[in-house]
C-alpha cells in the first residue's frame, strides 16, 4: 500500500473538532438543510472543514468552498491538499469570482462557507439560490452582524464549539495578558451600592480617543515581540509605522492596496523575524493565520464584536510557552469584554436598542458594498478590495498621558451590571440615567421613574 505524502504530514483532528464534524452531519441527517458551526478564532476551523470536504469528495460528491478574501484561498488550498481532499471534485474560490461564474460551475452537493457571518450578503444568497438543492455548512467564530440581524434567514441550526477559555486551559490557544486604559473603577463597583461608573469615566468612554503613547507602551509592555498593529485608516498606519522605525524597530506598513508580492514578502519577513512590527489598516483580520504573532496593538475603535474578536485574538495562536499580549489603546474591551468573555450565540436577530450602552464609542463603520468587509466609514476606498466608497470624515484624538494598565478578567461592564437590577432597586437619579442608557430608554422614562420614586423635588 502506497501512503501519500500529504496523508503523512497532516495532523489528526482534535476531539472537539471531531465533535463539530459529527454534530454537523447529525444535524443534516435530522432534516436541517443549512447548518452553521460556531468555533472560536484559532480553533482550527479550516482543517475541520477539510475533513468534511474530504468525506464528501471521497463519496464522489461535488463540493463548493467559498471565501470572501483572496489571501485565504491559497491557505485553504494548501490545507485541503494536505488533508487529501479530491480537488477534482472541490472548487475553492472567492465569493465574487464564484458569483460571476455561476453558470459555468457544476452543481455542488455541498457548499462550505468560510467566515459565514457574511452569508446574508447578496452575493452569497445568489449562490445559495442558484444551488438550492445543495446543503450548506457555514463556519464562523462570530455568528453576529454589525446590523444586529441574525443568520436564521440562511441557516436552520446552530452548532456551538468550545469556549475560548476552555481552549486556553487545554493548550489549544495561548493565554493572554490584556492592557488598556482603565475606564472602569473596579473598586467602586465592588464597594458601591449603585455599582455605577464615575461621570468622568463615562465621559471618557464616549470619546473617540487613542489612550497612551503607542511606542513607549510597546517598549514597556512588549518590547521586541512580533507585533501586529491595527489602525483605523491607511494614513494612520503609515504614520504609526514611521514612528516605530524612528524608534529603532523594524516595521512595515501594509494595507488592502499594497501589491500582493509586497504583502507576501512582508509576512515572510515577519515570520523570519527580519521585521518585528506589521502595521496595517484592517488587513490581517478574518481567516489570516499568523501563528508567529505575539502581540496585538489596537488603535482602531470598533462597534463590531466580530472585528474585535478577530483582531484581538490574532496573537493567540498556540505555541508551547507562548504568552500573548494585547494592548488596547482605544478601550474596546469596555464594549465587548475580553477575548475570553463568554457570549450567547444565536441565529435570532439581536434585540434592537435605540441608543448604545454607556461605554459605546460612536465610531463610523460600514460594510463595503462590493466585498462586504467591515471597514472604517471615512475610507476613500475599501482597504481590502479597493472598491471606491463614500467618504465620511472622522477624527480620533490622542491622549498620550493616559495610563495603560493590565485589565483583569474580573472587571465588570457598566451596562452588564446595571441592567441586571430591577427598576425597584434603582435608588438614585444617576442609576436611572445609567439604566435608561443601557436599555435605550428616552429621557421621559427617566423623569417618570424619578418622579414616582420622589427623586425630583416638588413631585409626589
Amino acid at each position: 500500500m502506497v501512503i501519500k505524502e500529504r496523508e503523512i504530514t497532516r495532523m489528526p483532528l482534535r476531539d472537539y473538532q471531531k465533535a463539530l464534524v459529527t454534530s454537523a452531519r447529525n444535524s443534516l441527517s435530522k432534516g436541517n438543510h443549512n447548518v452553521l458551526v460556531q468555533s472560536p478564532a484559532g480553533s482550527g476551523k479550516t482543517v475541520t472543514m477539510a475533513e468534511i470536504a474530504k468525506d464528501a469528495t471521497s463519496k464522489g460528491n461535488h463540493v463548493l468552498f467559498i471565501v470572501h478574501r483572496r489571501e485565504i484561498v491559497d491557505q485553504v488550498r494548501q490545507t485541503f491538499d494536505k488533508w487529501g481532499v479530491d480537488k477534482k471534485l472541490c472548487q475553492i474560490g472567492m465569493v465574487q469570482t464564484i458569483t460571476n461564474r455561476l453558470e459555468k460551475i457544476e452543481a455542488p452537493k455541498l457548499i462550505l462557507v468560510d467566515e459565514a457571518h457574511h452569508s446574508l450578503a447578496k452575493t452569497y444568497k445568489r449562490i445559495f439560490e442558484k444551488f438550492e438543492d445543495a446543503n450548506v455548512i457555514g463556519f464562523t467564530a462570530t455568528p453576529v452582524r454589525l446590523s444586529g440581524k441574525g443568520l436564521k434567514e440562511v441557516y436552520d441550526d446552530l452548532i456551538l464549539g468550545p469556549e475560548i477559555q476552555w481552549l486556553i486551559d487545554n493548550h489549544f490557544l495561548a493565554p493572554f495578558n490584556y492592557y488598556s486604559v482603565n475606564l472602569i473603577d473596579n473598586e467602586e463597583l465592588k464597594k458601591s451600592g449603585t455599582g455605577d461608573f464615575t461621570n468622568k469615566s463615562i465621559d471618557n468612554a464616549t470619546k473617540k480617543m487613542i489612550y497612551g503613547d503607542v511606542i513607549n507602551e510597546y517598549k514597556r509592555i512588549a518590547d521586541n515581540t512580533k507585533t501586529i498593529v491595527y489602525t483605523h485608516n491607511v494614513a494612520a498606519s503609515v504614520k504609526v509605522s514611521e514612528a516605530f522605525n524612528k524608534a529603532g524597530y523594524s516595521a512595515l506598513q501594509v494595507d488592502g492596496k499594497t501589491v500582493k508580492e509586497v504583502r507576501s514578502k512582508a509576512m515572510a519577513d515577519f515570520k523570519s523575524g527580519k521585521v518585528k512590527v506589521l502595521v496595517n489598516a484592517d488587513l490581517y483580520g478574518e481567516g489570516v493565520d499568523v501563528p508567529d504573532c505575539q502581540t496585538v496593538i489596537m488603535l482602531r475603535p470598533t462597534e463590531s464584536l466580530s472585528l474585535f474578536i478577530q483582531q484581538s485574538m490574532r496573537c493567540m495562536r498556540f505555541k508551547p510557552g507562548k504568552q500573548a499580549t494585547i494592548i488596547d489603546h482605544v478601550a474596546n474591551y469596555t464594549r465587548f469584554g475580553l477575548p475570553n468573555t463568554p457570549h450567547k450565540w444565536t441565529l435570532k436577530d439581536r434585540e434592537k436598542k435605540k441608543k448604545s450602552t454607556n461605554t459605546a464609542v460612536e465610531t463610523p463603520i460600514k460594510q463595503c458594498a462590493f466585498c462586504f468587509a467591515v471597514i472604517p466609514a471615512q475610507s476613500k476606498s475599501c482597504p481590502l478590495c479597493g472598491h471606491e466608497i463614500e467618504i465620511v470624515q472622522t477624527e480620533i484624538k490622542v491622549d498620550e498621558k493616559a495610563r495603560i494598565e493590565k485589565i483583569e478578567s474580573n472587571f465588570k461592564l457598566q451596562a452588564d451590571y446595571i441592567v441586571t437590577k430591577k427598576i425597584s432597586e434603582l435608588k438614585s437619579y444617576e442609576e436611572l440615567k445609567a439604566y435608561a442608557k443601557a436599555r435605550g430608554y428616552k429621557q421621559g422614562w427617566i423623569y417618570f421613574q424619578a418622579k414616582n420614586k420622589g427623586l425630583i423635588k416638588g413631585a409626589k
